[in-house]
């Protein structure tokens, strides 16, 4: 499964990426819930903003280095649930930073996951559980925009 999303920040690029560079791992962590560095390990809870708590769950975040392509940039990250990972698909996602404009920058979020669970899996992620996807990440997206703008 596929998901995207992307917000505007009223910030220039090229104050945006260095952010970003310096900055990464906070930035992710601000987007959790009761996020917490443990060693090299970053761990929070996701889920959807207004849902029941049984849709929130602990993952553990891995990040790739930052990469500067052309005129964007872009860290790569995966997240993986903590317990019950089996029952919980591994998301991999590309945060992408790109000009808007003279002094806006585009943040857009790309990821993909695979639902566990081969055919009913896919069947249960179509009616239910890709909503609670597209709504936890456009949250994720949301709190690292909002720590952009905050931080202007």
């Amino acid at each position: 499964m596929f998901v995207l999303d992307s917000e505007v920040v009223d910030q220039a690029f090229e104050t945006i990426v260095a952010r970003v560079r310096t900055d990464a791992d906070l930035l992710l962590g601000g987007a959790l819930d009761s996020a917490r560095a443990e060693g090299e390990r970053l761990r929070g809870r996701v889920g959807p903003p207004g849902w029941p708590v049984a849709f929130a769950k602990e993952v553990e975040i891995e990040r790739g280095p930052v990469r500067v392509l052309h005129d964007h940039v872009l860290l790569a990250f995966s997240w993986t649930a903590t317990a019950a990972a089996s029952l919980f698909p591994q998301l991999d996602a590309d945060l992408e930073i790109a000009p808007y404009g003279l002094a806006q920058t585009e943040v857009l979020l790309r990821a993909r996951y695979e639902p566990p669970g081969g055919t009913i899996g896919r069947g249960v992620d179509q009616l239910l559980l890709r909503r609670v996807a597209e709504s936890t990440l456009r949250a994720f997206l949301a709190r690292i925009c909002d720590q952009l703008n905050r931080d202007a």
